[in-house]
């Protein structure tokens, strides 16, 4: 649609715009008139380099709601648009693509009524299936394999972890045969289509010592086979992702501690169906640029420090936990990344009795983030290089995933995350550090305007070398009234 100027753009249902040339480029810019108060969006990439833009207008009593759907293609022009009749106390959870349907999953306020809506990529049709599901909650993992489901959440009753496989012809729902201890817990889902099987990767533990275990499952939930991978040499195999493929040829890629189990102590690669002998192991001190976040001198005495220690006989020094991300895959193998965090308190001072004595006590403000890594494999796990991305101020409530990843066929591999109006990213040529913060300001459809408030930013890995930049922003025209929209900016690196 072409640019419309001054007031007449704000009374669009939507326009899009190409925008000023810029490095990395914003080709083409999106607006839609959802109010951040009544509004709740999501923007999902679907595999054919297209949008799914989710939506729900709603009272604030959550007595009315309307769901909508809607498909954009890569130059963010309207394709379809549906709407599906859900409970207005529903709220989006998770999806997952399997072709030609994308499904979502919503949930109640209490926790037992959920809603899979399957939507036809191409025509945007939508079937809805109800189950109360009285046994789980917080589902936090999800892959559908052949139209049946399975579930990562944790268990009403107890709050271990689950894996749940429901039948979407039958309409039943089972639990598989997963976790067992209390220190057990999931690592990495993978649904592996062309096998035929979904791959789940557990880490169990006894507080002293850690192994891993590989359950391989069916469409219809049978368990196909079992591997136990133990430690080696006193190290213990923390988290771990699996790659794609037969047995034969499938990788362990994850880190490894030693004796605190709650610390990362390096990074280990592993073929699935072989001997332990094939462990690759690598340190922290092995690795070129995991300490680069520090500044040079800081970086030169911890390495001095570290190995010092570690040619002592003692425990290592550093204490680094680590959220990794799922595999890419790339030409020569694979990309294995992740985030460096630690939990952020701040001391709380309250009056404990009459006479106004004080006492502190600390609270959890959340998770903050040092930096974030990404080491390249080949297909036999054999680490090719290493790059780190020093992070600033990236604090997130819970423990989830703060930047996305993106490997441009060709070209770099991209680190990004949003804060406020901006973009902040880190190109990766294999292991060539760059010290360099790089930030991109997200465009309007003209230079003259001026972004009064940006809410609720996020971005997400699109297709190729392209992101999708999106939020909630209020913009000023001159001589007009502000706009509020949700926006979503392409986002190319080449």
């Amino acid at each position: 649609m072409a640019k419309v100027h001054g007031f007449l753009a704000a009374l669009f249902l939507f326009a899009t715009v190409p925008l000023l040339a810029q490095q990395p480029a914003q080709p083409v810019r999106l607006e839609l008139p959802f109010n951040v108060e009544e509004t709740t969006a999501e923007v999902i990439a679907l595999p054919d380099s297209s949008l799914l833009v989710y939506h729900k207008t709603g009272n604030i009593w959550n007595t009315k709601a309307s769901f909508h759907f809607s498909k954009y293609d890569h130059q963010l022009e309207k394709v379809w648009s549906h709407t599906a009749g859900l409970e207005p106390g529903q709220e989006y959870i998770r999806h997952f693509s399997e072709a030609p349907y994308m499904y979502l999953i919503f949930g109640d306020e209490d926790g037992q009524q959920y809603t899979f809506a399957r939507i036809h990529q191409t025509t945007g049709n939508i079937s809805l299936q109800h189950y109360k599901l009285q046994d789980i909650s917080a589902v936090y993992e999800y892959g559908v394999l052949q139209g049946n489901h399975f579930l990562i959440a944790h268990n009403s009753k107890d709050q271990k972890p689950v894996l749940l496989h429901l039948d979407a012809r039958k309409g039943t729902s089972k639990m598989l045969p997963s976790v067992y201890g209390d220190e057990s817990s999931f690592s990495d889902m993978l649904v592996d289509p062309a096998q035929g099987r979904v791959d789940v990767v557990l880490t169990e533990s006894n507080g002293r010592i850690s192994r891993l275990q590989v359950k391989s499952f069916d469409a219809a939930g049978e368990l196909i086979n079992n591997h136990f991978i133990h430690q080696q040499d006193n190290r213990s195999l923390l988290n771990a992702e699996i790659t794609p493929g037969d047995s034969a040829q499938k990788l362990l890629l994850g880190v490894y501690g030693s004796r605190d189990l709650r610390y990362t102590r390096g990074f280990f690669a592993r073929p699935l169906a072989t001997q332990a002998a094939n462990d690759q192991f690598y340190n922290m001190l092995q690795l070129k640029n995991f300490l680069r976040y520090m500044k040079p001198r800081r970086e030169e005495r911890t390495r001095r420090r570290e190995k010092a220690r570690l040619q002592a006989g003692k425990a290592s020094g550093l204490r680094y936990r680590l959220l990794l991300h799922d595999l890419i895959s790339t030409p020569d193998g694979y990309v294995l990344a992740g985030e460096i965090y630690y939990p952020q308190y701040k001391e709380n001072t309250i009056p404990w009795n009459i006479s106004s004595a004080l006492t502190s006590s600390r609270v959890h403000e959340g998770y903050k983030r040092t930096h974030a890594v990404a080491l390249g494999f080949d297909k036999n796990g054999v680490l090719l290089w290493d790059n780190a991305f020093p992070l600033k101020d990236v604090v997130s409530p819970e423990l989830t995933h703060t930047i996305e990843v993106n490997q441009v066929p060709g070209g770099p591999l991209v680190m990004a995350y949003p804060k406020e109006d901006k973009i902040h990213y880190q190109l990766m040529h294999q292991d060539q550090f760059d010290k360099q913060e790089h930030k991109l300001e997200i465009l309007t459809y003209d230079k003259k305007e001026k972004v009064l408030e940006t809410s609720y930013p996020g971005i997400i890995r699109w297709y190729g070398g392209n992101f999708a930049a999106f939020g909630y922003q209020r913009i000023k025209t001159a001589g007009a009234q502000s706009r509020s929209v949700f926006y979503i900016n392409k986002i190319s690196f080449r």
